[in-house]
């Protein structure tokens, strides 16, 4: 349903209208700028998104592209700990590079995807 209503409100360009709220803005920000430290710094990242991203006061829920770009995050970040985690196991046995690299490298390209689409202002 949801779905629908954010297709139903994009333009021609397949860009939604800006948010009035600039607060909204700069946390957005703030959270991709917390998922580029999850590079170097995992369990921040995790804090960061779940502190942030899914307070129930969050005001992305007013606004489809900052809805979009908050679970595109969420997973994100969800799924790089669950991964880095598995590499950890693989440790032992020397192989947690061919596990570690692949997910980073995924992990450095959902950030750049990210926040490239979310300086468009466009929903993910």
């Amino acid at each position: 349903m949801e779905s629908r209503a954010v297709i139903a409100a994009l333009g021609a360009d397949g860009a939604l209208a800006a948010p009035e709220a600039g607060q909204d803005l700069r946390d957005s920000w703030r959270a991709y700028a917390a998922l580029a430290l999850g590079t170097v710094l995992f369990v921040f990242t995790i804090w960061y998104e779940v502190y942030r991203d899914t307070r129930p006061d969050a005001a992305a829920w007013r606004d489809a592209v900052l809805q979009s770009h908050r679970q595109w995050r969420l997973r994100t970040s969800f799924l790089f700990l669950i991964w880095s985690i598995l590499a950890g196991f693989c440790a032992p046995f020397g192989f947690a590079s061919v596990v570690f690299v692949p997910v980073w490298i995924w992990f450095v390209y959902r950030v750049v995807r990210g926040a490239v689409q979310f300086a468009r202002h466009r929903v993910i």
